[in-house]
């Protein structure tokens, strides 16, 4: 990856660098001892202080003025993570993490080139920029002025779900419908997931436990609220098997997962498990072979094998952010999208970071080597089969809030009702 000159980084990316040396630790402790002896005169207020700001603005005079590259630990003064090389060991006994190699690379001139050589060609971090004039995606005219929180296509039609019990779907660009106005209850909960078994139902879930299946054909529901009368906020829904022969699972703030069997018409409800320490889940995935990931805030990710029956635990991710959104896409791999702005790539042993951009990804969606994530001022990245991520153009400035890509489009929804589309095979997920 090519980075940018550490002068056009600012202070701020230069700030979090340094709050990470050792010249920083030692003029903190110098702040604090001072100030304690403030106590015997006021003039150690100006001692504490001068030790604390003079490190502070020398380095920063060294960093401005090019004299240096790097912060006095060794460490990129951006704080991110550069290459793909192993760490000695993982984290809390989870999978081992990947962090910056700076400290491996020989100093000969030459082996450092023939290092940077195989790190270029090695490397997964790139993130290209779409060149294309003119813009792959295209604005939707919606029917909605709610807040769109997830999406999912089903067949020709991709829905999506928001503030009020909304929930709209549509075909191209210039026929989307509102397909409820009020929830599946009539009860203008919010709803915050919504996922579609292919040829089956489209599951919506939310607030106050509201819960709903749609028939794609016909746009009729049926309401499931209050599972088993638990009226708890729904935060992710997640439903796969073959129609008529369905597996939903409903993630909560509790930490909780309540798993559901749809069947010819009857749904069945299994007592909610805690596959974690009960912190609120932000996401969960569920595939057509009954394997499944979810994640949660304290960056714990958690895999299932036998649709959402059981789960075990696959991080800490190690995530400087909290984790928002979480795709899986093979049995033993996954991706999660933190607010950090990188993505995290799981292969069955160990975590690899990708970092997008500074902004905050909200959501995700993927299936094999194709994905794309969206953050916020209607910002979209996409990567196709092995290719590296690349940022590419929307016609929104709008926070996009979720993300969904099926067989021959892709749609990204988001604040104001906003709904950004894309047409063809190339962003196909599958």
């Amino acid at each position: 990856m090519t980075r940018p000159e550490r002068r056009e980084d600012g202070f701020v990316a230069f700030y979090r660098g340094y709050t990470k040396t050792w010249i920083h630790a030692l003029a903190t402790v110098a702040l604090t001892a001072f100030g304690t002896l403030t106590t015997v005169h006021r003039f150690f207020a100006v001692v504490a202080i001068v030790a604390y700001l003079l490190p502070l603005v020398v380095q920063y005079a060294r960093y401005a003025s090019g004299e240096t590259d790097r912060t006095a630990d060794g460490a990129g003064s951006n704080g991110r993570v550069e290459t793909d090389e192993l760490s000695a060991s993982g984290t809390d006994g989870g999978p081992a993490s990947r962090t910056d190699a700076a400290d491996a690379t020989p100093s000969d001139p030459t082996s450092r080139a023939e290092v940077a050589e195989t790190e270029t060609a090695d490397s997964e971090t790139t993130t290209g920029t779409d060149s294309s004039s003119e813009p792959r995606w295209t604005a939707v005219d919606s029917p909605t002025g709610e807040t769109l929180f997830d999406a999912a296509i089903a067949g020709d039609d991709a829905y999506a779900v928001g503030s009020d019990g909304v929930v709209v779907a549509g075909a191209g660009t210039d026929d989307w419908r509102v397909v409820l106005s009020d929830g599946p209850g009539a009860g203008a909960n919010a709803l915050r997931g919504i996922d579609a078994v292919p040829g089956g139902g489209v599951w919506v879930a939310g607030d106050g436990g509201a819960v709903g299946r749609l028939d794609p054909d016909t746009d009729r529901h049926v309401d499931y609220s209050a599972p088993d009368g638990d009226t708890s906020n729904v935060a992710a829904v997640a439903a796969a098997g073959e129609p008529g022969d369905e597996t939903v699972l409903l993630a909560d703030g509790s930490g909780r997962v309540r798993r559901g069997r749809y069947r010819d018409g009857e749904l069945a409800w299994d007592d909610p498990t805690k596959p974690g320490s009960g912190s609120s889940i932000a996401a969960i995935s569920l595939r057509e072979d009954g394997s499944g990931y979810l994640c949660d805030t304290s960056d714990g990710v958690y895999a299932t094998r036998d649709g959402g029956r059981t789960f075990e635990s696959v991080g800490p991710v190690g995530a400087d952010g909290t984790l928002t959104d979480v795709a899986a896409t093979e049995p033993e791999t996954c991706l999660v999208a933190a607010d950090d702005g990188v993505i995290r790539r799981y292969d069955g042993t160990t975590w690899t970071p990708h970092r997008l951009g500074d902004d905050p990804l909200r959501a995700l969606s993927a299936s094999g080597n194709r994905a794309v994530a969206c953050a916020d001022g209607g910002t979209v990245y996409e990567r196709s089969d092995s290719s590296d991520w690349t940022q590419v153009s929307t016609p929104t400035s709008a926070s996009l809030r979720g993300v969904a890509v099926g067989d021959a489009r892709a749609v990204g929804v988001g604040e104001e009702g906003s709904i950004v589309e894309r047409l063809g095979r190339e962003t196909d997920a599958a």
